[in-house]
């Protein structure tokens, strides 16, 4: 009797085994360090700047890789919770876990707070006064609707019996787990630098507890063929439940990377497809889009011809760097003007991917418009890109920041320290305007 009862226990153990080793990742990018070089400029030294590696603050952004996370092992939780009313259709309990793994499904899918000042899709729009009326309402009957009918096919009133009958299945503590880590998940004290991430984390966790309740209360599936062709079957169902929840992902954030900088003036992102654009500027309003890659090379976007057509049908200045000014030493200038004109907010700042150009950018109008520390600037680089800014910007601040801010630049401890990290690496673009500067005196 002994060994069957220590083969079961030790059997039982592997869920939590799974949930153990699912918290290593977060313990790991917040511990982890970059020390790589940068292999364009390998002499530049680059420190990091926040409290905890640039690569968690990266994981922490709505939608980005934590919340593909949770949107995946939702997608598994809701087909293994269906599976189950299809295999045992006059089990009422089964409608109650499906109807929770949907609301699992639809937290994971709009994940908030957004940080580009829309209000999004999630529960708490229900209650957000700035989303129209019609939103709030669908939104509002939608999670009524689950909620009554987790209540008339668990019936609370029922408790006890739930209670044994779980505890029978040996999922009580997996569920209790899963409960209060997703209930964790929308407390705001639980949210400590990095914004965003343990949250995030939690909500992965918990509903990676609901999954293995589902996957323990799943049917057994039948056995040869078809037992695989179901299990086919629901992989492909899970996949695109999957796809279904990246297009809310992208419905929340038409336009990737799109960050508020500055509410209702200056907005950072990614290169935008017209789609995004067409879905993003009823939200934004955008009056100026600054396009900061020099389209005129052969690295130039497929999307900047249709981001061209959207702003001359919707009346948006659109402004990228010009030909005739490759270094960016009058272009950067006056972009930084564009952006503090009232006349021209809100203004949207982008290059292709929004990893280089565009954070650099913005670090330059934090110093020399808006009186930043360098520091400062740095550290929200660091959090954008989810990495150090590369050895470029070291050379770029060298180059443009004394030109822009020259009190300040000549000041702050943080650019006497670009300034060394920089030393014995000479600047190519500084070189070329030096030659540039020459054959004007020739001529």
């Amino acid at each position: 009797m002994t060994e069957p009862i220590e083969h079961s226990d030790r059997r039982g153990m592997w869920p939590w085994i799974f949930l153990l080793l699912a918290t290593l990742p977060a313990v790991w990018s917040i511990l982890v360090y970059e020390h790589d070089v940068d292999p364009e400029f390998p002499r530049v030294e680059r420190q990091t700047y926040n409290t905890y590696p640039p690569a968690a603050y990266r994981l922490a952004e709505a939608g980005d890789t934590i919340d593909c996370v949770a949107v995946y092992i939702s997608s598994a939780a809701l087909v293994l919770s269906a599976w189950g009313c299809a295999r045992d259709p006059r089990n009422r309990l089964r409608y109650a876990a499906l109807a929770l793994s949907l609301t699992a499904f639809w937290h994971a899918s709009t994940p908030g707070p957004l940080l580009d000042g829309w209000y999004g899709l999630g529960w708490r729009t229900i209650f957000d006064d700035r989303a129209p009326s019609i939103q709030r309402v669908t939104l509002g009957l939608s999670a009524l609707a689950l909620v009554v009918i987790v209540g008339l096919a668990a019936r609370p009133w029922e408790f006890r019996s739930l209670i044994a009958l779980a505890k029978s299945r040996n999922v009580l503590a997996l569920m209790a787990v899963a409960a209060v880590l997703i209930v964790l998940r929308q407390t705001p004290w639980i949210d400590r630098e990095p914004f965003g991430y343990w949250p995030r984390w939690v909500y992965v966790w918990g509903v990676l507890a609901w999954a293995l309740a589902m996957l323990r209360l799943a049917p057994e599936a039948p056995v040869r063929r078809r037992g695989a062709f179901v299990a086919v079957a629901l992989i492909a169902v899970s996949l695109g439940l999957d796809v279904l929840g990246r297009g809310l992902f992208w419905y929340q954030r038409p336009i990737g990377r799109l960050k508020e900088i500055i509410p209702g003036r200056l907005y950072l992102s990614a290169m935008p497809t017209y789609a995004g654009l067409k879905l993003a500027q009823p939200r934004y309003q955008f009056k100026t889009i600054i396009n900061l890659f020099p389209e005129f090379t052969s690295q130039g976007s497929p999307h900047w011809p249709d981001e061209q057509a959207f702003a001359r049908e919707n009346g948006i200045a659109c402004y990228t760097q010009p030909p005739e000014d490759p270094t960016g030493i009058d272009s950067i200038p006056r972009t930084l003007a564009l952006a503090d004109d009232p006349a021209n907010w809100p203004v949207l700042v982008h290059c292709h991917a929004s990893m280089d150009r565009s954070p650099a950018w913005v670090g330059m109008y934090r110093f020399a418009s808006m009186g930043w520390p360098l520091a400062e600037a740095v550290k929200e680089i660091e959090r954008h890109r989810g990495s150090r800014p590369k050895s470029s910007v070291t050379l770029l601040y060298n180059r443009m920041l004394p030109r822009l801010a020259a009190d300040r630049w000549a000041q702050d401890p943080t650019a006497r320290l670009f300034r060394k990290n920089a030393e014995g690496t000479p600047d190519p673009l500084e070189q070329m305007l030096a030659r540039s500067r020459r054959d004007s005196t020739q001529r």
